[in-house]
C-alpha cells in the first residue's frame, strides 16, 4: 500500500527523543537542520549525543536539551512527535502505546509494526529536501538509492533555488501570461544550470533580475 510522504513544518516544534545512543544520536542529526526544539531523555546521555549539540551555533544550543534520567510517561506530555530510540525494547513499546493513544506522531527504531512514522532516507541541498521510503521494509535500499541521487543532482541547486524563489514574486507580478511567466523562470533555471557548470560559475540575484527585465521588455 505504502506511505504518502507528507512534508511538514517542524520548526519549533517540540520533539521528544527517548534515548541517548548511536541511533538516537543520528535521528538527532537529521532533525536539527529542520529546526525543532529537541528534547533527549536517557538515563545515560553518550558522547555522540552531545557531539551533536557541540555543532550548534550558540543562539540555538537550546533547541537540543539533555535530560538524563529515567523515561516517564509524563515526559511525552506536550510533545509534537516522539523518537523511540533506545535499546531497551519494553521502553519503546510503552513510549508507542502511549503516543498512539494519544495520536502523537511516534517512529520507533527497528519496529515497523510500532511506527505511525517513518524517517525517510534523505537528499537536503537549502531548500531542497527529497524523502526516500521503501515502506520500512529495506533501509538499505534507501540508503543506495540516496546516495546514486545525490551523485546525479547538480551542484548548487539549493542555491539556484533560493535565487529563483526570491524572484518568483516579481515575476508572478509582472501580470503576464501563465506560460510566459514560466518561460522567464525556466529560462533563469537553465541560465543558473548552466553557469553553476562552469569552473568559476556563481549566479547572482542582480544577473537573474537582468535577464527577467530583458525578457519582460523584448
Amino acid at each position: 500500500m505504502g506511505y504518502f510522504p507528507f512534508f511538514m513544518d517542524i520548526s519549533e516544534k517540540q520533539g521528544v527523543i527517548v534515548g541517548g545512543g548511536v541511533v538516537a544520536a543520528r535521528k538527532v542529526e537529521k532533525l536539527l537542520e529542520f529546526s525543532p526544539n529537541l528534547t533527549v531523555i536517557a538515563t545515560k546521555i553518550e558522547t555522540c549525543m552531545w557531539a551533536q549539540r557541540s555543532r550548534l551555533e550558540t543562539e540555538k544550543i537550546n533547541m537540543l536539551i539533555f535530560r538524563e534520567k529515567p523515561f516517564q510517561e509524563e515526559d511525552l506530555i506536550e510533545a509534537d512527535f516522539v523518537i523511540a530510540a533506545t535499546d531497551d525494547k519494553k521502553i519503546n513499546s510503552r513510549v508507542s502505546d502511549y503516543c498512539r493513544t494519544r495520536q502523537i506522531p511516534v517512529n520507533v527504531v527497528d519496529d515497523k509494526e510500532k511506527c505511525t512514522f517513518f524517517f525517510p532516507a534523505l537528499v537536503k541541498d537549502g531548500a531542497l529536501t527529497i524523502g526516500i521510503s521503501t515502506d520500512g521494509k529495506s533501509p538499505l535500499v534507501s540508503a543506495w538509492v540516496r546516495k546514486n541521487i545525490e551523485q546525479a543532482l547538480p551542484k548548487g541547486l539549493g542555491e539556484i533555488i533560493d535565487l529563483l524563489g526570491a524572484l518568483r514574486s516579481d515575476v508572478i507580478a509582472s501580470g503576464k501570461e501563465e506560460a510566459i511567466r514560466k518561460e522567464i523562470l525556466e529560462k533563469m533555471f537553465l541560465y543558473c544550470l548552466e553557469k553553476n557548470c562552469e569552473v568559476e560559475g556563481k549566479v547572482t540575484l542582480e544577473e537573474l533580475r537582468s535577464l527577467f527585465i530583458e525578457h519582460e521588455y523584448s
